[in-house]
């Protein structure tokens, strides 16, 4: 079969591996002989159903995503366990993205103590960062499951961004997707946005806000 490329992500078509990027049903492809739209089964849930489903790469894959965040002009957003920092954190993220503006985001709040303040966490998240060597311009909490905060930080994220595109990254199971899935739900609402355009999920997604 020829060389065939999803035009929503850019992955590399595929029909044997449901689990890696560019997976597509066969049928799919004849489809899209007739369409002249060829998309991956994960881009297709997202443009028709605004879902995110993970997919799987190699750590030689993902070393190459973060050479491209780190030569491109974009935003980043780290996303990281409030309860488990050190185990959330991307080891060497700050060499990666040098240079760009970094948001991060705890995510998980909605299970902190309700005496537990917003102020303190942050700067504890603040503190634990610039250990890592990074220096974000801004510390949000949020609940991904919940839907806690979505709104403040897609506007937080609207006014960091300036024109560029978003980088969200974060380790497996850190609630990436969870979150990407709520900011699609709420940018729908509002109706800020027509159609997202996100990269295979892997631990970074790039989102283009319109």
């Amino acid at each position: 079969m020829e060389e065939l490329f999803c035009i929503g992500c850019g992955a590399q078509i595929q029909t044997e591996d449901k689990e890696k990027a560019g997976f597509t049903p066969a049928s799919s492809i004849k489809k899209a002989e007739e369409t002249g739209e060829l998309y991956c089964q994960r881009c297709f849930r997202l443009r028709h159903y605004n879902e995110i489903v993970d997919v799987h790469i190699t750590d030689d894959e993902f070393l190459k995503l973060l050479h491209e965040v780190g030569d491109s002009d974009a935003l980043v957003v780290n996303v990281v366990d409030i309860f488990d920092f050190n185990g959330s954190i991307i080891p060497g993220l700050s060499r990666f993205v040098s240079g760009n503006d970094v948001l991060l985001v705890g995510n998980k709040k909605d299970i902190l103590p309700k005496s537990v303040k917003d102020g303190k966490v942050t700067q504890w998240l603040t503190e634990r960062a610039h250990e890592e060597g990074m220096r974000p311009v801004d510390v949000m909490l949020t609940s991904a499951q919940n839907h806690h905060a979505i709104k403040e930080l897609i506007q937080r994220i609207e006014a960091l961004r300036k024109g560029r595109d978003v980088y969200v990254v974060g380790v497996t199971n850190v609630g990436k997707s969870t979150l990407i899935n709520a900011i699609i739900k709420k940018l729908l609402v509002i109706r800020m946005l027509s159609q997202p355009l996100v990269s295979q999920e892997r631990p970074l997604i790039r989102l283009k806000f319109h």
